[in-house]
């Protein structure tokens, strides 16, 4: 199976198809200003009330098409997820939405995509495709379709962010989509039944719910922003054990150095490594404190708090400074991008690298799934480890299985129930398999009698060939889809074939699982309004910057972090740009939402 070389490519998250900056916005749901919305706003067309709309919507039937369940389909035992139907068409005459999506390679044209002519045979339903750049330019170019008034009925994947959410469906650009959930949603409410922290998660403060969601359930991506990776063999060869604690990780790091463990002669062992876009602090202060990395929000007994100026942040400071000092770790890990790290990683001859704190193997190492030998499957994890006290706080993102602002519908939209229907028929099995791998039988199928599963239950489908399919046959994990647990871990894991996600839900289960974090200490996704977003956004993006400046020059021995002084003026400094001001603005949105 190969994979995009991006650090989150498949593996497969919910959050592979966004830019780290689309992330962070998202993540802090940075919107408009209340008095810029109100001026887009005034250009808007169409509308009435959507409530009177859903329910009068003539062409949408009621609790949705017809459907019979899917012949040959082996569910695993106990399994929560989507389910394989044949469905009736939504409509019985053609009906034509027009839906704003950004520009993917591997989409190509969304109108003569495979996919997309099979969905629109499936449902009846013909799609004007309006394309917008992707990455960070969709959001400009959205925003100034809004202020021109040329709204379309449909947004898709444009991740709008729960403030711009709260916003735009106050001023009734978003159509509330409650009412017509519970008319016309099948599949959703089989989401919501599935998991109960969807529903909460899409309602914003005011009670409507404006966007379908998107689940995408990666086991493996829960403990992600905090995994590192050692090298086996050297473990081996220098007699060494896995490392369980902050002191044994330290000998091992030395005896890497001064070992030749790759046997060459030359003292060109790199110890540990990192990436710009692969913080140390989530791996190494989850021997101090709970540590969710950025924006470092934390919840204590309901209190909204951050991690950053704690005195067990400190600790973690010392310690990677200590690492540095002694040559463990390498400087470049807060220059290099993951490129760089690869050329290390991928050597030719006897590897280099002995530890790497990065999201998964593809991040430092070309991934070869038909290669049994390849060198990635050396490295495995390293598990939290034990602080001074004996604690580790596994990061764990518990909320991380369901994306909001993706599909939405606008005011604009003559048949909103059609809409809803439309979106709501991407959470079928078949369905989202065609649009993940491609056509039956040629992408993939379903698993037969026997076969196993990533986690050792009977299989429920598997790829075919290759993965991903050719460009123009899929929708690259866009549009809206239902990815449980147990659908990810129902492909089957052939053992003469393996691939990378195998071990990598094994080691994620036994490295991270046993001591990840209470749910009670991460804060939820929060809907701050127009103006707390704007300021909170503003504040944290020069807080982050700050942040991450501090732990770069504290490791680095350019702030020293055993004087008190620096780090004084270090935590001075933050209560200065704001730190006080961003945990308020943030326990205010808390307190809305689920006080």
């Amino acid at each position: 199976m190969a994979v995009e070389e991006t650090p989150q490519a498949d593996i497969r998250g919910p959050w592979s198809a966004l830019s780290r900056r689309q992330f962070v916005t998202r993540a802090l749901g940075i919107g408009l200003t209340a008095t810029t919305a109100g001026s887009i706003l005034a250009g808007c067309s169409g509308g009435g009330d959507p409530e009177g709309a859903a329910v009068n919507d003539p062409l949408a039937v009621k609790g949705g098409p017809k459907t019979t369940p899917t012949a040959g389909v082996i569910y695993p035992e106990g399994y929560v997820g989507p389910h394989a139907a044949k469905r009736a068409t939504l409509v019985k005459e053609k009906v034509t939405l027009r839906v704003v999506v950004p520009q993917d390679v591997r989409v190509g044209d969304w109108a003569k995509n495979t996919f997309t002519g099979w969905y629109e045979q499936a449902t009846n339903v013909h799609i004007d495709w309006q394309v917008v750049a992707g990455g960070d330019d969709a959001m400009t170019k959205v925003n100034a379709m809004i202020a021109s008034g040329d709204i379309p009925d449909v947004f898709m994947n444009i991740a709008f962010s729960n403030a711009q959410q709260l916003l735009y469906g106050s001023q009734g650009l978003f159509v509330p989509l409650n009412k017509l959930i519970d008319d016309y949603g099948v599949e959703v409410k089989r989401i919501f039944k599935d998991y109960p922290d969807a529903k909460s998660t899409l309602t914003a403060t005011d009670g409507n719910i404006y966007s379908m969601p998107s689940v995408n359930d990666c086991f493996h991506c829960a403990c992600g922003n905090q995994r590192m990776w050692i090298y086996q063999p050297w473990l081996e060869k220098l007699g060494l054990d896995m490392p369980t604690n902050l002191d044994e990780l330290e000998e091992v790091l030395k005896a890497f150095k001064t070992g030749d463990p790759n046997g060459n002669g030359k003292a060109d062992e790199v110890p540990l490594m990192s990436t710009i876009d692969d913080p140390l602090d989530t791996f190494f202060m989850s021997s101090f404190m709970y540590n969710p990395g950025e924006p470092w929000l934390v919840l204590d007994n309901d209190k909204v708090d951050v991690a950053f100026n704690k005195p067990e942040w400190r600790e973690g400071l010392r310690y990677l400074n200590r690492l540095y000092q002694q040559g463990l770790l390498a400087k470049q890990s807060f220059t290099q991008d993951g490129d760089q790290l690869r050329r290390i990683g991928d050597r030719k001859g006897e590897p280099i690298l002995g530890a790497a704190r990065v999201f998964y193997w593809g991040t430092f190492l070309t991934l070869n799934d038909d290669d049994p030998n390849a060198r990635w499957r050396d490295y495995v994890a390293v598990p939290t480890l034990a602080g001074p006290d004996g604690k580790r706080f596994a990061n764990w993102n518990y909320y991380g299985a369901v994306s909001t602002g993706n599909f939405v519908v606008t005011n604009a939209c003559k048949n909103p129930a059609v809409a809803v229907q439309w979106g709501d028929g991407q959470y079928e099995l078949e369905t989202i398999l065609r649009a993940y791998s491609g056509d039956f039988d040629k992408g993939w199928r379903w698993a037969k009698d026997g076969e196993v599963g990533i986690n050792g239950k009977q299989a429920l489908w598997t790829t075919l060939g290759t993965w991903p399919p050719p460009d123009g046959q899929w929708w690259n994990q866009l549009g809206l889809g239902y990815r449980s647990s147990d659908f990810r871990l129902g492909e089957v894991a052939d053992p003469e074939h393996p691939t990378f996600e195998k071990p990598l839900y094994e080691q994620s289960r036994s490295a991270y699982f046993p001591n990840k974090i209470d749910k009670a200490l991460q804060v939820p996704p929060l809907y701050l309004d127009a103006d707390q977003a704007a300021q909170s956004g503003e504040l944290s993006l020069t807080i982050a910057n700050y942040v991450k400046q501090s732990l770069s020059k504290f490791t680095l021995g350019q702030l020293d972090p055993n004087d008190g002084g620096a780090w004084k003026t270090y935590v001075e400094t933050l209560d200065q740009m704001g730190a006080s001001t961003l945990v308020e603005l943030n326990q205010k949105a808390y307190d809305a939402k689920y006080k």
